[in-house]
């Protein structure tokens, strides 16, 4: 038991005052302040706590904070296709799992088009909302009198103000809340009271039973015994005992309405609640999720339907992709033939004083740009064909990414790579917000004041980012983290949740519920925002090429095409879970680019996460990573919420040395468990595996022989050769 009645807090006495009508209303909940990364998470609403000083249980709640103004749109809908990927995921996972489970058991209604049954995000159902202040409120409003054992409940805090704990006979009423609650896949959570529901075949809806069998209202609870399965109710008049049982109100009359109409039986597993600590941790998992923020909408903009033409040639220009432009001369014949013959000459005006220009060394940017404009109307109405992207497999993937996993799609992370270095990489460098770690300042590095110290420095990092196979890195001191928690489920963490009864494991679906509505009813999705501090990697994609052909990859292409471009074209969709890199029992992929190149950016990216823990004293759950296959790099940061004390560049500034020998080092690229990794090709927590919570993909697409070389990974075929490492030396030239 926790909590007394009487005790909750200072606002206390406030709830279920009677207002001026006479009428007993529900006020505003009191508030309390804990920092943003509490309160996005583990004072979520719809958290169970304890109030200090053991003031008893309550639940928080929502309140109004509206971030609408301040976030950016790129930001804003970055957030929302963040969600609309993750409900679309759980979705198929439990589809998977429970193919006939009704959409409305998989997702919350905020995140379900009630008509079609598919996952939708709509914006109009949310608030974007700062988690600076949260509401709470007394709950579960079930007690418990220590000396008797009986129990009131109450609906409402009204309720309790206006009817208040009666007193006991014959002794002295210690009224306390019971501390264990009932809570059910559905997100549903209640009080664990005697009552139960039953569904009332005639209206074919749940009624709540309020009553014992006799008619009596009050019972006792037996909860001497240490587990739960032993605890009883017995009614206080006819003295009739009953288990610990209550069904999901929602879930039994959905089953219910569904056996009536189509005969299929339901198990009582399937409604029933399970009692649990308040305490525990299945009573509330917050689903949350962080991204790099980034200024250009062209990462939002570009990846709509009706921009695909302008997507294919961003493209290519940025993985140098010829495009076949038409000629001058089919230009003219096209223009003409369209009766436009002065708009030609117009455009060839334009191109004589671009040349005259041009020759007299003079600035000709306004003359292209009047060059450019007519070209484009020409192309936009129709009057000439574009040119065409001498890349049909890049022009498919365009066409299709639609239906790739948005988390893995090569064409969506290469735009924000593109984005990302020009506003943190580039733009860092000019800001000294970033540091190539080959070109240190005095704040990196003592040795950028002493020319003959910087150059022994230079050569000691260059001949490590040479062996690691590192083209550049760069320190960011200051890269913007956007983290956003807008959800929670119950009893499971997962999609779903395997029930063990009768000797069975029996799979239920577990729904994704968002948080309650605040007073206008939309649903709040917190939103925390700051720079932490990073390292930015992009390997040599010469060596990338020698390891990848050292391994067999079988579409390799030639020399005259970029690794980029080739990942693009070769690129199928991963799927929502890897689910093709994870069954050992299969053994049937052959060596292809995408996978490969993913592989050993992911591989890489988490041997630099443990080397940066370890040198740094940040912990490796809080360091996270993100993946730009295409573009051959990497980025690990920083995730925490907590102020940013440096660590990074405290780290290299007096481990720097120590931080790049850790990644090629033999000792460490050895794996804790024996030879367990080094025969299966694969990775585990005793190597260079990280949290769920830090790592991108699982903890799949995953393997040290990628980095030293060794076992196959398991989800190749059998007759495949044992893995060349990145790190080997035969790959140095």
């Amino acid at each position: 038991m926790s909590g007394k009645a009487n005790q909750f807090g200072d606002a206390r006495s406030d709830w279920g005052r009677s207002s001026g009508d006479g009428e007993t209303k529900e006020p505003k909940p009191p508030t309390m302040q804990r920092s943003r990364s509490q309160i996005a998470t583990a004072y979520a609403p719809g958290v169970l706590l304890t109030w200090e000083g053991g003031r008893g249980i309550c639940k928080s709640v929502s309140i109004r904070n509206d971030l609408k103004n301040t976030l950016s749109n790129t930001t804003y809908q970055m957030i929302l296709d963040g969600i609309g990927e993750t409900a679309e995921s759980w979705m198929a996972r439990v589809r998977v799992a429970c193919p006939d489970a009704p959409a409305e058991f998989c997702l919350d209604t905020a995140f379900l088009d009630i008509h079609s049954g598919n996952a939708v995000v709509d914006s109009s159902r949310f608030a974007m909302t700062g988690p600076d202040v949260v509401g709470y409120v007394p709950y579960p409003l079930l007690y418990q009198c220590a000396e008797c054992k009986s129990v009131r409940e109450f609906r409402s805090v009204a309720d309790q103000a206006v009817n208040g704990l009666p007193k006991c006979e014959g002794h002295v009423s210690r009224w306390m809340q019971v501390d264990v609650v009932y809570t059910h896949w559905y997100g549903t959570v209640e009080p664990l009271s005697p009552y139960n529901y039953r569904f009332d075949n005639e209206t074919q809806q749940v009624a709540a039973l309020r009553t014992c069998g006799c008619g009596w209202p009050h019972f006792r609870l037996k909860n001497d015994a240490p587990v739960f399965s032993e605890w009883k109710y017995s009614c206080e008049s006819c003295k009739e005992s009953r288990d610990l049982e209550k069904a999901e109100p929602n879930v039994l009359e959905r089953l219910f309405n569904q056996q009536l109409r189509t005969g299929a039986v339901f198990e009582k597993i399937q409604t029933n609640m399970l009692p649990v600590s308040y305490r525990a941790s299945s009573t509330f998992y917050p689903q949350r999720a962080n991204f790099i923020e980034l200024k250009s909408s062209a990462v939002v903009d570009l990846m709509r339907e009706a921009r695909q033409e302008e997507l294919l040639r961003e493209l290519a220009r940025l993985h140098r992709i010829p495009i076949e432009e038409p000629s001058e001369e089919a230009i003219r014949a096209a223009v003409e033939a369209a009766n436009r013959s002065s708009e030609w000459v117009e455009y060839c005006d334009y191109k004589e004083m671009l040349q005259a220009r041009a020759a007299r060394g003079d600035d000709t940017r306004r003359q292209q740009q009047s060059i450019n404009e007519i070209r484009a109307k020409w192309f936009d109405q129709g009057v000439v064909e574009k040119g065409t992207v001498a890349s049909s497999g890049v022009t498919r993937a365009v066409a299709v990414r639609a239906n790739w996993t948005r988390k893995y799609d090569p064409v969506r992370l290469t735009i924000e790579h593109a984005a990302f270095v020009d506003e943190h990489i580039r733009a860092g460098l000019e800001t000294k917000k970033a540091v190539d770690v080959m070109h240190p300042d005095v704040t990196l590095s003592s040795a950028a004041l002493i020319r003959e110290e910087l150059e022994r420095y230079q050569k000691a990092v260059g001949e490590v980012l040479s062996l690691t196979g590192v083209e550049q890195m760069v320190v960011l001191r200051g890269l913007p983290i956007c983290d956003y928690s807008f959800g929670f489920t119950r009893v499971s963490a997962t999609p779903v949740y395997n029930r063990e009864f009768q000797n069975r494991n029996v799979p239920m679906p577990v729904r994704l519920v968002a948080f309650d509505p605040i007073d206008d009813g939309k649903r709040p999705i917190y939103v925390t925002q700051q720079n932490n501090e990073a390292i930015y990697v992009k390997l040599d994609e010469a060596r990338v090429r020698r390891w990848l052909a050292a391994n067999g990859v079988g579409d390799l292409p030639p020399e005259s095409v970029g690794l980029g471009r080739a990942y693009l074209e070769s690129y199928e969709d991963f799927g929502p879970f890897l689910d093709d890199f994870k069954d050992k029992d299969r053994q049937v992929r052959q060596r292809r680019l995408a996978p490969f190149v993913y592989m050993l950016l992911h591989s890489f990216s988490h041997q630099l996460i443990h080397s940066l823990a370890d040198a740094s004293g940040l912990d490796r759950d809080g360091i996270g990573e993100y993946l730009f296959p295409a573009d051959l790099a990497f980025t690990i940061y920083r995730k925490g919420m907590s102020p940013d004390l440096g660590n990074i560049s405290a780290m290299w500034r007096n481990h720097a040395m120590e931080f790049l020998r850790r990644s090629v080092n033999q000792r460490m690229l050895r794996c804790g468990s024996g030879s367990l990794c080094d025969s299966r090709g694969g990775a585990c927590p005793a190597c260079i595996m990280t949290s769920e919570v830090s790592c991108c993909s699982s903890n799949l697409l995953l393997s040290r022989s990628a980095l030293k070389g060794g076992g196959r990974p398991e989800w190749e075929a059998g007759d495949m050769a044992d893995l060349v490492g990145y790190f080997e030396r035969r790959l140095d030239h």
